[in-house]
């Protein structure tokens, strides 16, 4: 008949409208990913009556949050570190350890790491920091555990962060610096290109050498221009930022690394565990306060006394600092050092600013160029 409707299908119209308005639902809603048709939805929400997440394991649910970190796009090196977080927590409570049987109290015991706490913190010496952000990693697993309705609620609802610690910034004196240098010279060549491109170019520990298979600076990452004009590029998946910074190099860090440069490869080469205890030894040899369980090997004798009291305590990325601190001095502008930092000026300024205080025969501007002097 003219004008007649065909239809294909034994649903009612207003059936065949649910099941447009569901399929829209379904491709605008990430919770549905990888569900491609109604049968696909009928056999999700059919898994999931009668409480059948209770069932979800922490193995099952690691496996599926990296996962979804890898489909949103995260880099290698932060699945990397939270496969790391993940494991860890597996291997305290075992693989078959129930999503919904983790409590709040299991919780507040594992970043707390009191005695007889199932922590991994137990025992140890760990910052505020550090409980803080194992919290962070805790929150966004069970979050999504509760978006995939593994769990009805998160455990980590209510628990209290232990906040971050604040500690001034400071900066080392020329003779320290010196010291510095002379101890990682003598150590080992990849110390020497570790702490001047951390004293005189200011990198961060992680962009140096960050966990193994994280992205990390490499020989082909430089160009050598020149007196005063060579250059290191520190690509956007290195380290701590997610953006390109080129880091004009000062001669004295050259005239340290340059010797030992290599057409390609990591400029450290060391696992991350050999190099923690390879920093640990130089900041116990230069009279800091280290815990000496991860250089005994290089030094049993100093391994013995380097955590005793009356040394004074190293300051948390004081090289880094040391180096932006002098850099300031001599380059005022705050944007400028920013960029070369990677930084945003409001941290070059309100950390920074005016902590080179000179001595008797030099300005702090006199004092700065004789750091930095070859």
């Amino acid at each position: 008949m003219a004008g007649a409707e065909i239809r294909e299908t034994c649903l009612s119209k207003s059936q065949e409208r649910d099941a447009s308005v569901a399929f829209k639902i379904i491709q605008s809603n990430p919770v549905f990913k990888g569900i491609d048709s109604m049968v696909d939805l009928v056999n999700w929400a059919e898994s999931r009556i009668g409480n059948d997440q209770v069932s979800v394991s922490l193995l099952t649910a690691g496996i599926e949050y990296i996962n979804d970190l890898t489909r949103r796009g995260r880099d290698e090196a932060y699945l990397g570190q939270v496969q790391n977080k993940i494991n860890r927590f597996q291997s305290y409570f075992g693989d078959d350890f129930l999503m919904k049987d983790i409590t709040k109290d299991m919780i507040r015991a594992w970043i707390r790491g009191e005695a007889k706490d199932l922590s991994p913190f137990t025992g140890k010496q760990r910052t505020n920091t550090t409980r803080s952000n194992e919290l962070v990693f805790l929150k966004g697993w069970f979050n999504f555990a509760v978006g995939y309705d593994y769990i009805s609620k998160s455990p980590c609802d209510g628990v209290k962060s232990y906040g971050k610690n604040k500690y001034e910034v400071e900066c080392l004196s020329i003779d320290k610096a010196l010291e510095f240098m002379k101890i990682a010279s003598d150590y080992s060549p990849e110390a020497e290109c570790y702490f001047a491109l951390s004293l005189y170019a200011g990198l961060r520990p992680e962009e140096l050498r960050p966990v193994d298979q994280a992205e990390q600076v490499c020989w082909e990452d430089f160009t050598w221009r020149g007196k005063g004009r060579s250059t290191l590029a520190v690509g956007y998946k290195v380290g701590k930022v997610t953006s390109r910074r080129v880091v004009t190099l000062p001669e004295i860090c050259v005239k340290h690394i340059e010797l030992h440069a290599r057409d390609s490869g990591p400029v450290i080469e060391s696992s991350y565990a050999r190099w923690r205890g390879v920093k640990d030894y130089i900041r116990a040899k230069a009279g800091y306060k280290v815990y000496g369980q991860h250089f005994r090997h290089i030094d049993p004798d100093l391994s013995k006394i380097s955590n005793d009291n009356d040394r004074p305590a190293y300051v948390r990325d004081v090289l880094r600092h040391t180096a932006i601190s002098y850099r300031l001095e001599l380059f005022p502008d705050k944007n400028e050092v920013a960029k070369w930092a990677g930084n945003s000026p409001a941290v070059i300024d309100q950390h920074y600013r005016a902590l080179v205080k000179g001595d008797k025969e030099r300005t702090p501007l006199e004092y700065a160029r004789d750091f930095f002097k070859e």
